[in-house]
């Protein structure tokens, strides 16, 4: 991308960031919360359970308005929903009130994780799509490690309800620049006709890129939540190993999709794609090796996560574009239908690996190898020689 691009795509990447605060800036108030309402920590993960449900369920509502009423629509309801979400949680008197502020900030939040890829395929062409892509998804690494620091220093100093007052502060003070940020052309490649069904958008090649895309997201966000466990029982190792682990694989996402941004128009999309693929796979056999081995060591275990995390950065961007690539139009749908299919992913993924995570890391390096292995098998065309090529072409 050039400067002027990197321009246009940054603010749109702001547009996510903020939604995502909801939930990675509230986990520290979490135990607080449940103690100045006085419910059970079972009710307080609820809090959690809703927003991650209407967050995945929002997906499939928020492509279908984007492409029938426009992105701004989409971003600008959805703005005006985590804002009045956050601030019911902030004024909420029992549990009954933050669950349903948490059911509003889930459903806002997702309206910009659809609109803007949808946005970003529109504006850019594919190669210049990565680009754009690596810069939301960049940002979006950095979110869930520097939030729970700073909700750690407002607990501190403030009441856990403050996060949830800034969360809406930020959205509202977003909402001036969003109509900006988005422009007035919504749809330029979409036909006078009107928009595309879901059977249109919904071919077979996007289907195969989209399970292929949910597959390599279910394995890293399984990773995620089974990580703390992984660390304090079969490592035995304090919470701050979890967040050094965090770090190193944020940093190492971050090189991976500043290189593919930089060699995607020299190398080619698929290119990198088999790159990334190549390094989740190598980083599975790692994570495999160690628990054969029971060699417990967080060293290795974050050389392994760091190359899953370098190999995400190559070919995560680059698979979100050649996936919305193959949609004429409706690209709304489209980025609703791949992101659900990742929460979706995600979900099956981490309620599979739970009952086994007491046998420690083997368990979660074979779930994970298994969803690198299908996501390449999903779509052979990009790994083949030939038919690789013909498909870059």
């Amino acid at each position: 991308m050039n400067e002027s691009q990197r321009k246009r795509a940054l603010p749109l990447a702001l547009l996510t960031a903020v939604g995502m605060l909801s939930s990675d800036l509230y986990l520290p108030a979490l135990p607080a919360m449940v103690a100045d309402i006085g419910v059970s920590l079972v009710e307080g993960q609820a809090t959690m359970a809703v927003f991650l449900m209407s967050l995945a369920l929002s997906q499939l509502a928020w492509g279908w308005l984007a492409d029938h009423f426009g992105d701004r629509a989409a971003i600008f309801s959805g703005i005006w929903l985590l804002i009045g979400g956050s601030l019911a949680c902030a004024l909420a008197p029992n549990i009954e009130w933050m669950l349903f502020g948490r059911l509003l900030q889930g459903l806002g939040s997702g309206a910009a994780t659809v609109a803007v890829p949808a946005l970003i395929r529109r504006r850019f062409g594919e190669t210049d799509a990565v680009g754009a892509l690596a810069m939301v998804a960049t940002l979006e690494s950095i979110v869930p490690a520097a939030a729970p620091v700073l909700g750690v220093a407002l607990l501190g100093l403030l009441s856990w309800r403050t996060s949830f007052v800034l969360i809406a502060v930020a959205a509202f003070i977003l909402l001036f620049f969003a109509g900006r940020i988005v422009g007035h052309v919504d749809h330029p490649d979409i036909p006078a006709r009107g928009a595309p069904t879901w059977a249109t958008v919904a071919n077979g090649r996007f289907l195969r890129h989209c399970a292929a895309y949910a597959c390599m997201f279910g394995a890293l966000l399984m990773f995620v939540s089974s990580a703390p466990i992984l660390v304090t029982h079969w490592y035995a190792q304090p919470v701050t190993a979890f967040a050094a682990l965090q770090v190193c694989g944020v940093l190492a996402f971050m090189v991976g999709a500043r290189q593919g941004t930089r060699s995607v128009a020299r190398l080619g999309i698929a290119a990198l794609i088999r790159r990334g693929t190549l390094a989740q796979a190598c980083a599975g056999a790692v994570m495999l090796a160690c628990a054969a081995a029971d060699f417990r060591s967080m060293a290795g275990l974050c050389v392994a996560w760091a190359m899953f995390c370098w190999g995400l950065g190559m070919r995560g961007p680059s698979s979100m574009s050649r996936a919305l690539s193959l949609v004429r139009g409706g690209h709304g749908k489209a980025a609703g239908l791949l992101m659900f299919s990742a929460f979706a992913a995600t979900s099956v993924a981490t309620m599979a690996v739970a009952p086994w995570l007491e046998h420690g890391l083997l368990p979660v390096a074979l779930l994970l190898t298994a969803l690198v292995a299908a996501s390449t098998a999903l779509v052979p065309e990009l790994f083949l020689g030939i038919a690789g090529r013909r498909q870059e072409s």
